[in-house]
């Protein structure tokens, strides 16, 4: 047989297209090794064929690096077929934020941008890659639709799918996210967890768990289940008695999470508890699955959000805090390259907030002589509440309190230590507000009953400074002190909001001064400010969301806070809520990654984009993304008949 067909038929490659043997025998390597590797086992041969002409076959040397921000914009586009490339950030110590193997594609978001990567790309073990120049990279993107599909995913898929990650992110698949978004816990659940009765001693816990492996043991008690830890046996079980049983130190009615969670939802439950393990259950099983190690989630463990929490309980001082603070833009850029949604991205960013204020109000209230009959509750308003916070954000806060005291005596003992708090918060980078809604201001230190008639005044009054005024305060979530008085101050607005028709209508027509920034045409519309221009994400492309959702939830009586939460209350025939949440979980990502960029630079994080230095798709995607917020308007103007 002529050796020309038979290298056809072994790459696949028919009579019409170009003689496989004019390709150097390095390419045809090369052609060979992809044609087993999605999504190039989908390429027309022949395509895949003429783009191959430049592709080789490198060896990656351990230690070797690939890419790095300093570099520039990359020029070469690597296929993984054996080792491993850990993608590494600063202040991770050594310890990768991303990993990729044999069929991972990098660095697909910076060579569609033309920016440098945002990692440094290393080579953990040694092995072979196919590359491609760019060149020959956008010949091919060009020329099979279903390598551009791969590398682009069209901008309906990317708006409908939740998390948007090909659009910013160097690695490429699931197999190089610290926690991807479609993996279920049980992916991640390598081993059964030992399980062990109560009444085992902690001696014998110990040896078990030495020879079984792990990090925890699942107690069988006999009212449930507990969790017994490593660290519990070395630390609970030092100053206890030989005959100590598990039962006795166990964690009861530990946290629970559904198998088939993803990951990403398992990261933001120990964030927003501060735990480090979850009782991983199974529906229709009796017993627990197991238990899941925070460990499992995160490859950079030194920085996961479970060990923030710990040493934020642990702090003793501001200084302490302020060392913890400092870490987070560090979670977010690994969070970030993993392609998470900004949803679980910015719960994790407010779960570690809420606890480093609740330290702040604790170190700050703990030796504090307050009288017994004194009730307070701290409010947190805006974005915390909502718990949609970025790396960019001030202080909202107020105090509600109760009791037999006189209002005039509570605010006595109440206000300095608020106003402690918010100077506290303020040195650790959250800004005071601008607009003073801070607990330490005496106007938004009040008694039940003083909340209950400022919201009926604003509510039934409805001016515009009462609309101003009102919409900070219908994002809100007690932070600390009594729960019970957090349900009560909530009730003074809720109901009245859901009766008022009128206020709901003044809201919207409020919200609808606020347009999304799209000219007639369908440019993007900018605006000045300190002698720039671009477009102010936050307000002009988060808001029009946040203010629909919040009067759809205040039009139904909804204890929602989140956005995303409030937007699945649009009714289905106005707007899908999956577009909904899509396209404002586009903007609000876009405006993290504008704001991460600005920290790694040095410089202070605004909301102020330039679109001229977005790429093509980006751009695609944020004019869609607010085509969908003038749709949502639409709604909110047809409903309210403005």
């Amino acid at each position: 047989m002529d050796f020309s067909i038979a290298v056809r038929r072994k790459l696949g490659v028919t009579m019409d297209d170009p003689d496989p043997t004019d390709l150097s025998e390095d390419a045809r390597e090369a052609l060979l090794a992809l044609r087993e590797i999605a999504p190039f086992d989908r390429i027309d041969p022949g395509i895949l064929a003429r783009s191959m002409r430049e592709g080789r076959i490198r060896r990656l040397e351990h230690g070797e690096v690939l890419l790095e921000p300093r570099m520039g914009p990359p020029e070469t586009f690597f296929v993984l077929l054996s080792g491993r490339v850990d993608g590494l950030v600063e202040g991770s110590d050594g310890q990768p934020v991303w990993s990729l193997s044999r069929g991972d594609s990098f660095p697909l978001g910076a060579l569609m941008e033309g920016r440098p990567v945002s990692t440094r790309q290393q080579v953990a073990e040694p092995g072979k890659a196919v590359t491609l120049p760019i060149n020959a990279f956008e010949q091919l993107r060009r020329e099979s639709e279903a390598f551009d599909d791969f590398c682009t995913r069209r901008i309906g898929h990317l708006l409908t799918r939740g998390p948007v990650a090909e659009e910013i992110d160097d690695g490429a698949g699931p197999s190089g996210a610290l926690l991807d978004p479609a993996t279920p816990i049980r992916a991640r659940m390598e081993s059964r967890t030992l399980k062990l009765d109560g009444d085992t001693t902690l001696a014998r816990a110990a040896r078990a768990l030495e020879a079984h492996g792990g990090e925890a043991i699942l107690v069988n008690l006999a009212d449930g289940f507990g969790i017994a830890t490593l660290r519990d046996l070395a630390f609970r079980g030092l100053t206890r008695p030989a005959d100590t049983t598990l039962a006795e130190i166990a964690t009861r009615d530990p946290v629970g999470i559904d198998a088939d969670t993803s990951l990403l939802e398992a990261a933001v439950t120990l964030a927003e508890h501060g735990f480090h393990h979850l009782l991983v259950t199974e529906r229709g099983r009796d017993e627990p699955l197991g238990v899941l190690d925070e460990g499992a989630l995160y490859r950079v463990n030194a920085m996961t959000p479970g060990l923030l929490h710990q040493r934020i309980g642990r702090a003793r001082d501001i200084e302490a805090l302020a060392g913890i603070r400092h870490e987070v833009p560090g979670i977010v850029g690994a969070l970030l390259e993993s392609g998470s949604g900004f949803a679980p991205i910015s719960r994790i960013v407010s779960g570690i907030n809420d606890a480093i204020t609740r330290r702040v109000i604790g170190l700050t209230f703990e030796d504090a002589p307050l009288p017994a009959e004194l009730e307070w509750c701290w409010l947190t308003f805006g974005s915390e509440a909502r718990s949609e916070q970025t790396l960019a954000t001030d202080q909202d806060n107020g105090l509600v309190f109760g009791g037999s005291i006189d209002p005039h005596a509570a605010r006595d003992h109440l206000l300095p230590l608020a106003r402690r708090v918010n100077e506290a918060l303020d040195q650790l980078g959250y800004p005071l507000c601008p607009g003073n809604i801070m607990a330490g201001n005496p106007d938004l230190c009040l008694s039940v009953d003083e909340w209950d008639k400022r919201f009926r005044d604003w509510i039934d009054q409805g001016t515009p400074e009462h609309l101003l005024k009102a919409s900070i305060f219908f994002d809100a979530r007690g932070l600390a002190g009594s729960e019970s008085l957090f349900e009560q101050w909530a009730n003074a607005w809720r109901e009245p909001a859901k009766k008022n028709s009128r206020f709901r209508r003044q809201l919207a027509a409020n919200a609808l001064r606020n347009q999304p920034p799209l000219t007639l045409f369908g440019g993007f519309r900018t605006r000045s400010r300190g002698g720039q221009r671009g477009i102010d994400i936050k307000l002009d492309g988060a808001t029009p969301f946040v203010d629909a959702a919040r009067i759809e939830a205040l039009a139904q009586g909804s204890a929602a806070t989140r956005t995303d939460q409030r937007l699945a209350l649009v009714p289905e025939r106005a707007l899908p809520a999956e577009d909904l949440t899509a396209a404002y979980d586009f903007i609000q990502r876009l405006r993290m990654r504008h704001q991460y960029a600005q920290i790694q630079r040095g410089e202070s994080p605004d909301n102020l984009i330039d679109p001229d230095r977005l790429d093509g798709l980006t751009q695609r995607l944020l004019k869609e993304s607010f085509r969908i917020a003038r749709k949502l308007q639409q709604h909110l103007a047809i409903a309210y008949q403005l």
